[in-house]
């Protein structure tokens, strides 16, 4: 049985212990990304759960000095490391590998969550 997008959020935010700061990069890249994503003809990119997981994954890497490897965010998310390192790389991509935020890009970002 496939959980709810909601008990999934859930799960994947509470096991990894995210800060308010990486969800908020993470939906920041998202949102960047939306428009690669859209016109995407990919599996990965139809399943808006791999891309927030791979959003994610990146904010986290980008903003955490320990992070997490792949291994352990195939546990959280029940997916196979291979899936997770395919998502994670595709979602690099679309973001053209700019992980960098500017600070008044970021800043305007927040006041509008």
């Amino acid at each position: 049985k496939v959980a709810s997008l909601t008990a999934f959020l859930r799960h994947i935010l509470q096991y990894s212990r995210t800060t308010h700061s990486t969800l908020q990069l993470a939906l920041f890249y998202l949102l960047r990304a939306r428009t690669n994503i859209q016109t995407s003809r990919n599996s990965v990119t139809s399943c808006g759960r791999r891309m927030f997981l791979a959003a994610l994954i990146c904010a986290h890497k980008y903003l955490q000095d320990k992070t997490y490897k792949n291994s352990a965010w195939s546990k959280v998310s029940g997916l196979k490391v291979v899936h997770v390192n395919m998502a994670e790389k595709l979602m690099l991509q679309l973001l053209d590998w700019q992980l960098h935020v500017k600070k008044e890009t970021y800043e305007q970002w927040l006041s509008m969550l």
